[in-house]
């Protein structure tokens, strides 16, 4: 078994700045530009929330 290797990417939009830390797995489901695009979601979700 080999040592784990992070990746982390930055993305921006408009002012803010997302830095996502990843992992390659052998059981992932999902790419890392869907991850980000629900992180991105879930964010403005919370942001409309509160404003």
């Amino acid at each position: 078994m080999g040592a784990d290797i992070y990746v982390t990417t930055e993305h921006k939009i408009g002012a803010v700045t997302y830095f996502v830390v990843s992992v390659q797995s052998e059981k992932a489901e999902e790419t890392l530009d869907k991850k980000v695009e629900k992180l991105i979601e879930k964010d403005v979700r919370e942001i409309g929330a509160t404003i």
